[in-house]
């Protein structure tokens, strides 16, 4: 099947989506005693896993240059991952999720830097009602703001995000993308591993089991396996500003999600900033100049 640009914006938003819940399952996860680095292992393990079991024959053809690409993709996702799960500790899912997706304003100035990718206008207003449309959302406006210890982490997870998704759209163009989505799990599951072994010593005792198993397998097939795969799938497929614009819907969906489980309360503010969230994509999907010149064209013929 072709993957043209609006399919492909489809499946970012499916990954958005699922991404929006992540914020609250790991919220839960770690209510459950399960600490960030083991959350990474585990989510990173179950993903490699799938991974292989569907996309073996590719998996074993795997060049050097294959390899060196999804460690690169690997140490920006795992940043952006390991730095999310851990500020999650410290504040809401809805102020992470809100802090988190604005790395929607660094993606087009990381693309013009490396890739020398123009900086357009719309590009600039479309930002300015995203980031308008969540300020609103999380009612930070209306409240003194103070920048803790889960703020912190979650912001260094949108520098992060921002470096992940310009690299997943402009520098993994010939790679295949069960490669990359397998190195992204591979480098995870180290990381992870690490973290939770040589940092986070005898958590392991501490992990509530019957509450921390079913978030934990959501964060690994749904969130990582599903979602990850879409997203270097799509993002092949469309440009890294669009995409960056579409996932922000994250902070939307994480919002919602955060209200249905009683993280937050549900108020007019979620819904006139997700409104400005969509007015902010349709800015940016659309092609004024086009529309433009086809109604001139109309206008000629009457």
């Amino acid at each position: 099947m072709t993957i043209t640009r609006s399919i492909a914006n489809a499946l970012l938003l499916l990954t958005a989506v699922f991404w929006g819940s992540a914020s609250v399952v790991i919220k839960i996860a770690l209510d459950a005693n399960a600490s960030p680095g083991f959350i990474n292992f585990f989510r990173g393990f179950l993903f490699a896993l799938l991974i292989l079991i569907f996309f073996y024959k590719k998996i074993v053809k795997m060049t050097f240059k294959d390899f060196k690409i999804g460690l690169i993709a690997g140490f920006l996702n795992f940043g952006g991952y390991i730095t999310q799960t851990i500020g999650v500790q410290y504040t809401t899912p809805s102020n992470s999720s809100f802090i988190a997706a604005t790395y929607v304003v660094v993606i087009p100035f990381i693309a013009w830097a490396i890739y020398g990718k123009k900086l357009q206008l719309k590009s600039f207003v479309s930002i300015f009602f995203c980031l308008l449309g969540m300020t609103i959302l999380t009612g930070i406006v209306n409240e003194s703001l103070t920048i803790n210890i889960g703020d912190s982490y979650s912001f260094i997870c949108a520098l992060f995000y921002a470096a992940t998704i310009v690299y997943l759209s402009y520098g993994v163009k010939s790679t295949d993308v069960s490669i990359v989505a397998f190195m992204l799990a591979v480098v995870q599951t180290i990381g992870g591993l690490f973290i939770c072994t040589f940092m986070e010593p005898g958590k392991l005792t501490e992990i509530e089991w019957s509450h921390a198993i079913v978030p934990l397998l959501y964060i690994g097939i749904i969130c990582s396996f599903v979602g990850q795969t879409l997203q270097v799938l799509a993002q092949k497929h469309t440009s890294a500003t669009s995409a960056g614009l579409i996932m922000m819907l994250e902070g939307v969906f994480g919002s919602v999600f955060s209200v249905a489980f009683g993280f937050d309360t549900f108020t007019v503010k979620l819904v006139i900033g997700g409104i400005l969230i969509m007015l902010s994509i349709m800015v940016m999907e659309l092609d004024f100049k086009q529309i433009l010149i086809k109604n001139k064209e109309q206008l000629r013929k009457y």
